[in-house]
């Protein structure tokens, strides 16, 4: 497919996805959404210009937070377990490795706290614990001003008070034009533009870091054993089992077996055996942070 066709095809995909989850019907939306993914993908191995395959991930990102906080109960047939498709077409579970500069799988944001004061223009070094994929500032300002990043010769616009007018003088996590950087190393120059009679006081910046090293999520429960009766719901939380080495946020799902119905809602596994149901069954409960994923093979005993 030539360029100007990856990015039509995937602005198609992206849109028809959005159409499914305005009309709910949200398990229509996750396996159009995959379709996006691979479209994305394309973008990415593409030659295309940077700005696009910035472009891409960023709403594919956002589109993923959408589908992924779309309710509607999960239910997967055990036969598919084997596919690795069924992991992410259920449990929306994308690792996407960019190969854009500064675009992370996976970012730490750090807030660090600062009390800079510019009654006239002027420019200010700030050590931060790691080299910046993002620059963001907190703080208070009177009149016009204007606050800028600074590598080298160029300027980046990090806050411009005409742009974001305040009522009562405040601004927070404001990045014009820091939203993605690419900075050199952990020390960045703040250059502040400051009118006659103005003031701009920088109470805190925010800054996102890629992430080093990341655990897959862990079993932390003390038995693989549950017990359910036949025709009564039992509700299994994953989150009181699974936990996260980093404490990321995870996403979970569940296979099932025959005389038994098995549902996802959120942490929650809701287990219902058939009436006359009876014996074990075996089922795996999955939970991931988005970038590993953990698979846990677990005995129902039905009784």
């Amino acid at each position: 497919m030539e360029e100007n066709g990856l990015i039509r095809n995937f602005v198609e995909l992206h849109s028809q996805t959005e159409q499914l989850l305005n009309q709910d019907k949200v398990q229509e939306a996750k396996q159009k959404y995959l379709e996006v993914v691979t479209a994305y993908q394309a973008i990415d191995k593409s030659t295309l210009e940077h700005y696009h395959k910035e472009l891409a991930y960023g709403q594919v990102t956002i589109l993923f937070k959408k589908v992924n906080d779309a309710k509607e109960r999960i239910k997967v047939p055990y036969h598919l377990i084997s596919a690795a498709v069924l992991i992410i077409a259920f449990s929306i579970l994308v690792v996407l490795k960019p190969s854009i500069v500064g675009l992370a799988g996976f970012e730490d944001l750090v807030r660090h706290p600062v009390d800079i004061t510019f009654t006239e223009s002027g420019i200010q070094q700030i050590n931060l614990r790691d080299r910046p994929l993002t620059l963001s500032a907190s703080g208070e300002f009177t009149g016009q001003v204007k606050l800028y990043y600074k590598q080298g010769e160029k300027l980046e616009l990090l806050f411009d008070s005409t742009r974001s007018p305040s009522e009562d003088g405040k601004f927070t996590d404001i990045c014009e034009e820091t939203c993605d950087i690419i900075a050199r190393s952990n020390i960045v120059e703040l250059f502040a533009q400051v009118d006659e009679g103005s003031s701009l006081t920088i109470k805190e910046v925010s800054y996102k870091v890629e992430r080093t090293n990341n655990n897959a999520p862990v079993w932390k429960g003390k038995t693989r054993k549950f017990t359910a009766k036949p025709g009564e719901t039992t509700i299994i939380d994953l989150a009181e089992y699974f936990e996260d080495p980093e404490k990321d946020p995870m996403v979970f799902l569940s296979t099932t077996d025959s005389e038994i119905d098995v549902i996802v809602q959120n942490s929650e596994v809701a287990v219902t055996p058939i009436k006359g149901a009876s014996g074990i069954k075996k089922v795996i409960f999955i939970a991931s942070d988005l970038l590993e994923v953990t698979r846990v093979p677990v005995n129902i005993e039905i009784k």
